[in-house]
């Protein structure tokens, strides 16, 4: 496990991951329909969640689907490493991997709870909407938190640095 955070942790492969992470995200954006998507819907219920879906037709419906498994699933592994790595460079602690971790296995219920809705549909199951929007306004809330945790870093980072020079400045006086 210390060598994969070792290997997230460096620039280049960060580099590579957030090329990745730009492809897969546009790549996405471009197949999924953004205004039906319960992907990027947050607290839904099933008369939300129903209501979008029928505005997609067939082929629109399937696309979903096939986008889920194709670009969504990797996108997954993608995003985790990428911010693991990531979180990693900033706090140079391992117990933030939790964060991504948690975020990627939230995606991962909530992309097998919309499969199965999409297989399903047009036929309701109010208990597995229940479920993916449980999944869904997880990993939103996650998100936040790992963009907080990432500006907190990045802020105590600068901060550490500043009293470091000022005191080796100090000293050479």
């Amino acid at each position: 496990m210390k060598s994969l955070f070792q290997f997230l942790s460096r620039w280049r492969n960060l580099l590579l991951l957030f090329f990745l992470f730009v492809l897969f995200n546009g790549l996405l954006n471009s197949i999924l329909p953004k205004k039906h998507a319960l992907d990027l819907m947050f607290a839904y219920s099933a008369d939300d969640a129903y209501a979008a879906l029928a505005q997609l037709d067939r082929d629109q419906l399937s696309v979903y689907s096939v986008g889920i498994w194709v670009l969504d699933m990797p996108y997954i592994v993608i995003y985790g490493l990428l911010f693991t790595g990531l979180l990693l460079k900033i706090w140079k602690r391992t117990v933030v991997v939790w964060l991504p971790l948690g975020i990627a296995t939230m995606d991962l219920f909530e992309n097998l709870s919309i499969s199965r809705i999409l297989y399903l549909f047009p036929l309701r199951q109010e208990f597995l909407v229940t479920v993916a929007s449980f999944f869904t306004t997880s990993k939103w809330t996650m998100v936040g938190f790992l963009v907080l945790s990432i500006f907190c870093g990045l802020i105590s980072s600068i901060a550490y640095r500043k009293r470091f020079f000022a005191k080796s400045a100090g000293l050479r006086i």
